[in-house]
């Protein structure tokens, strides 16, 4: 029954969950094997549906003090983030919306210019205190680039499997950015304390989190070079289930660089780069549009983590709503709805 209810509410066949009716994402064209490389099963153990979509029944109990599923909600930012600027928050009007369908819903606020393990430390106090005023054992987090990084960071290098359901991230960088990689060896004249001190007075200005920027640490960790060590230190933690999705913009299908992931690509659907990412995106493409397909920040193939999901008709910033997008994109994408199919999922999946 709770393999039946579980691919019915992802839109996968009760026979074997091989095929996929998902309006958003077509037809499964990955065998389980290619969707999950980062798995810490064993590859010479049989892998089921269970095991990919569900978590094992000790990540489910509530091995933390408090009540079980449906759990609370938080929605984390990326770097340079915020929680809200007036009428303005970063999952632009997304947390709005899927209170008004019933969720629990938070929206954390770190500091904007700082590493994973600085940022992690603070997104731990802010998980703790939603944990106290639900009385939730655990949460479903939801993060987008960098915090991505942060909550891996949590989950395993601060202790938090027992109290993260599960991880989606979108956009993340899990193998880095070759933007970050580039700025680091290419800005000739200008000191870090400089740069520094510039984004600490941007992140005073409209973040709640009031710590000194430190962007030179932020780049290494979000660059390709660290992005080795980074994962080799944060394995997954087996109590916690992890998805993933990645962007593609620039008028890229993305027919190789997005097959094989659980729900497959629709490349009728191209997106049109934000002039403001439009330069970035170009950038990461390196002269090879077909193998670095990316969002105007994170390519493709490093967003994808755990469970990949698939790619999305997107940029990095159209991903969130922003700016201030409550509608749909140039792909007809709309950010709302696809937030509130990973709700379904999570729901699906026992969460």
């Amino acid at each position: 029954m709770r393999r039946l209810l579980v691919c019915t509410m992802i839109g996968l066949t009760p026979g074997g969950c091989g095929t996929t009716t998902s309006p958003h994402y077509g037809t499964d064209a990955g065998s389980e094997a290619d969707v999950r490389p980062d798995s810490v099963a064993s590859v010479d153990a049989p892998v089921t549906i269970e095991d990919v979509i569900i978590a094992p029944r000790d990540a489910i109990s509530d091995a933390h003090t408090g009540h079980g599923p449906p759990y609370p909600v938080v929605l984390h930012h990326g770097f340079a983030g915020f929680r809200s600027i007036g009428p303005l928050n970063y999952f632009y009007q997304v947390a709005q919306d899927l209170r008004g369908r019933g969720e629990t819903v938070f929206e954390s606020e770190v500091s904007p210019f700082n590493p994973p393990e600085v940022r992690a430390v603070e997104l731990q106090h802010y998980v703790d205190t939603v944990l106290a005023t639900t009385g939730s054992a655990k949460i479903v987090m939801i993060a987008h680039s960098q915090g991505g990084l942060d909550a891996r960071y949590l989950i395993t290098r601060l202790g938090y499997g027992d109290r993260v359901a599960l991880l989606a991230t979108v956009a993340t960088p899990h193998r880095g950015t070759y933007f970050a990689d580039a700025v680091l060896g290419n800005v000739p004249g200008i000191s870090s304390a400089f740069i520094d001190g510039v984004a600490t007075v941007l992140g005073f200005a409209y973040n709640a989190a009031r710590t000194n920027a430190d962007v030179q640490a932020t780049l290494r960790g979000l660059s390709q070079a660290a992005a080795g060590e980074f994962n080799r230190l944060t394995p997954d933690d087996p109590r916690v289930v992890y998805w993933s999705w990645s962007g593609r913009s620039n008028q890229r299908r993305g027919d190789t660089q997005c097959s094989g992931a659980r729900f497959a690509n629709d490349p009728s659907a191209v997106d049109t780069t934000n002039t403001l990412l439009a330069p970035f995106a170009a950038f990461l493409e390196q002269g090879n549009a077909d193998l670095h397909v990316n969002d105007g920040m994170v390519e493709v193939a490093s967003a994808r983590w755990g469970l990949w999901m698939g790619c999305v008709p997107a940029d990095h910033f159209d991903e969130v709503g922003q700016i201030a997008n409550s509608g749909v994109n140039s792909a007809g994408w709309s950010h709302a709805a696809f937030y509130r199919q990973i709700m379904t999922l999570a729901h699906g999946a026992g969460f």
